[in-house]
């Protein structure tokens, strides 16, 4: 019964997910296949990114907003 529930809930959660992004993007969110290698590759790149990444990033966020002259 536990399960049961707990599948309901998810169902829940994922239509109002749905909802919402049709509501706000006029679209259905997309879902994603990726291989085995591809999603460890990603998540190497996340986890270990590359530094000068980091820098040009952090430049950018340092950067005035055109709308706070």
């Amino acid at each position: 019964m536990k399960n049961f529930l707990w599948s309901l809930w998810y169902r829940y959660k994922e239509w109002r997910y749905e909802r919402k992004c049709i509501k706000h993007l006029g679209m259905k969110p997309q879902k994603m296949y990726v291989s085995k290698e591809t999603y460890d590759f990603l998540i190497e790149k996340i986890n270990n990114p590359d530094p000068e990444q980091i820098k040009s990033l952090k430049r950018i966020l340092n950067r005035r907003a055109p709308w706070n002259d």
